[in-house]
């Protein structure tokens, strides 16, 4: 009966995860790319989702004073609906304006914009329900830039349910001292590979990057169920984490970044202070994986506690099972999923070359 009660819970577990995970990709972020090709004239690119949850659609709201100069031409994309076209914004530009996008809060989504102007001046800004729109500034601010792109950082790992798992198993499998360099030396290893692929000196397909960061995680609660394993027989666990802690942790977070710059390349770096942005994101980056740690840390005491009381209906020694369980199906089902990207990606390489 308590085996049952223990499948029951695993099962609701990973069915509202893959739930949660379809809906993610359904939410992509809208995508606004404004390029100035000649004085107060911009090509425009706008894409969104194209499947929504709500029947609200998500509208584009440029200043009034801007005119199309040709019709917005559907271009043919597998996951959205894309639309260019060319505005002219007369004698007053885009500066000082405000872009504006509908339907973001009842969809729960949000839309990326870039601008570039002539001057060399580039603007990033992510919009969402809370802020639906963008006042272009005379210059890019940094204190606005420490604050927007801290707060990315934050959201983008938060928001990422496979990086969070990757923490979730280190905190499980870890004792606090080896847990403190596991983590030091996964930002170590993710700080390096975030900025040279942001930076656009070291360039992975992104197909690729996402697939082997699922198999990392697949490996980890492998490991995690052989670690737990060897704890019903003996005081020593064995495996390659316990053994190489910070190597296997640097080497891991060197994907793990790959994946994080993806991200940020899909925001953009403002070019007036790109390497704060870049901090920044960074900054956020931790900041969430340590608000995370002390969620689980928490929620982590209060079970055991639970799991030791009379009031327990599953056995104390069964609760570890439970997170390696839901971590190693939802490694196993994002390698399946995210292989058919690999594939595709091979694909097109070979019928190129």
């Amino acid at each position: 009966m308590m085996i049952l009660t223990t499948q029951r819970i695993v099962a609701f577990l990973v069915l509202v995860l893959f739930s949660s995970t379809a809906l993610a990709h359904k939410l992509a972020p809208s995508l606004l790319m404004i390029q100035e090709t000649a004085p107060n004239q911009f090509d425009l690119h706008w894409k969104t989702p194209r499947t929504l949850p709500t029947p609200e659609r998500i509208e584009l709201y440029l200043p009034n004073h801007c005119a199309d100069l040709s019709e917005r031409q559907p271009i043919p994309d597998p996951v959205g609906i894309v639309f260019e076209w060319r505005v002219d914004c007369g004698g007053q530009g885009l500066v000082g304006s405000l872009v504006r996008v509908s339907g973001l809060a009842g969809n729960q989504s949000a839309a990326v914009v870039k601008i570039d102007l002539l001057d060399g001046r580039a603007y990033r800004q992510l919009l969402n329900g809370s802020q639906p729109e963008f006042l272009v500034p005379q210059r890019v601010e940094r204190g606005a830039v420490i604050r927007d792109y801290t707060q990315l950082g934050t959201e983008h790992i938060l928001s990422g349910i496979d990086h969070l798992f990757f923490v979730w198993a280190l905190i499980l499998m870890l004792t606090r001292r080896k847990l403190l360099i596991a983590i030091t030396a996964f930002t170590l290893g993710h700080s390096v590979t975030l900025a040279l692929a942001a930076l656009e000196l070291v360039r992975v397909p992104q197909e690729l990057t996402e697939f082997f960061i699922a198999l990392s995680i697949f490996v980890l609660a492998a490991e995690m169920a052989k670690s737990k394993m060897k704890q019903d027989t003996s005081d020593n666990p064995v495996g390659l984490i316990h053994k190489h802690v910070f190597w296997v942790c640097v080497a891991f977070g060197l994907l793990h970044g790959l994946g994080f710059a993806g991200a940020l390349r899909d925001i953009g770096l403002p070019q007036e202070e790109v390497l704060v942005a870049l901090l920044m994101f960074n900054v956020g980056v931790e900041i969430g994986q340590l608000l995370f740690l002390g969620i689980v840390i928490a929620i982590g005491s209060g079970m055991a506690v639970i799991a030791r009381s009379r009031f327990s209906v599953i056995a104390p020694e069964r609760w570890l099972w439970l997170p390696i369980y839901l971590i190693g199906s939802g490694s196993a089902y994002w390698c399946i999923e995210r292989s058919l990207g690999v594939l595709n990606f091979l694909s097109f390489f070979t019928s190129r070359i």
